[in-house]
């Protein structure tokens, strides 16, 4: 028993490969990537609420739950992230795909989905496609929209508006997104983009401010802030939804996909150091029945360390390893 188990180990290592960039997540039947449902600072810390998260062939759906991370709220539910595992690139980017039935979606309220980029609760960046409300202007349409937080030094949470916004349009039932990346040049920049049936790919925030946070220049709180948080300890990548109102509303975002070329937890990275190694499968093996919601052991996320988590990591075994 003991040379054949050996023996599968070995296999396993033989045929596996490397994990290559782009980190990219199509959701097909499930997570293909590391994700996580933790949240630090939040309240519950493990996110996965109320069997509002499914999965299709191609797609994973997330309901918006009532919950928030603005200032001292800190309660948001179904926020899955991606732990960062190696040197952010000079010119990253990370980008997103999804869609919803905007004729569903309350018009009284910011109703939103994208991405985040987080070390906890308190302290994050948001790009995001939002429902304009009609306090606002039109109620049928949307705008691409930003958002950041991070503790003032008497500890409270200080609330910024990303003061970067696109011009508002009629949304589809076809596919939107958003990407932020970094340009390097003189002066560096972070530039925001959106997309939607209407665009023909990728272009740049459109909005009266346009689409850059400059170093040094027009926008460089912002931009200090987001490389901040990409070069912090526990840094995470995070897909995020929102009904914006705590009044009970469920809506139904799909996401095609998620992207990025900065390093990611691959799949069965148990302890987050980039490499599904032996130190994972013996997490797995010494976790191995314990039941409970969010343990990093439980790879798939169904409530207990099985046989199912073991082969996850046996399987993805060598990934993100030199």
């Amino acid at each position: 028993m003991k040379r054949t188990l050996v023996s599968l180990f070995t296999a396993i290592a033989l045929t596996s490969t490397a994990y290559v960039q782009p980190y990219r997540d199509d959701f097909n039947g499930g997570f293909s990537l590391g994700w996580s449902w933790k949240l630090p600072s939040n309240d519950p810390l493990c996110t996965l609420f109320d069997n509002a998260v499914s999965f299709s062939s191609s797609s994973m759906t997330i309901e918006t739950r009532d919950g928030g991370m603005f200032e001292a709220y800190n309660n948001h539910k179904n926020v899955p992230t991606l732990r960062v595992v190696g040197p952010v690139p000079t010119d990253w980017y990370i980008e997103v795909v999804f869609r919803t039935d905007w004729s569903q979606v309350p018009a009284a309220y910011f109703t939103q989905a994208g991405l985040v980029i987080a070390t906890d609760a308190t302290r994050y960046f948001q790009v995001l496609i939002t429902r304009t409300p009609p306090f606002i202007g039109d109620p049928t349409t949307v705008y691409g929209s930003t958002n950041a937080e991070e503790p003032t030094e008497t500890g409270s949470e200080q609330f910024r508006w990303g003061e970067r916004v696109t011009n508002a349009w009629t949304p589809d039932s076809d596919w939107m997104g958003v990407r932020i990346e970094h340009v390097s040049g003189n002066p560096n920049a972070i530039r925001l983009q959106f997309r939607h049936s209407g665009t023909d790919g990728w272009v740049d925030y459109d909005g009266f401010n346009g689409a850059y946070y400059v170093q040094g220049g027009f926008g460089d709180y912002f931009y200090n802030h987001i490389v901040n948080l990409l070069n912090s300890a526990g840094v995470r990548l995070g897909v995020y939804t929102d009904n914006a109102c705590g009044c009970g509303n469920q809506i139904p975002f799909e996401f095609d996909y998620f992207e990025t070329n900065i390093p990611v937890a691959p799949l069965g990275d148990v302890n987050a150091d980039g490499c599904v190694d032996d130190a994972d499968l013996l997490a797995v093996l010494f976790a191995f029945g314990n039941a409970g919601d969010c343990q990093d052991e439980d790879i798939n996320s169904d409530g207990i360390v099985d046989d199912a988590d073991l082969l996850s990591v046996l399987f993805a075994f060598g990934n993100g390893c030199s």
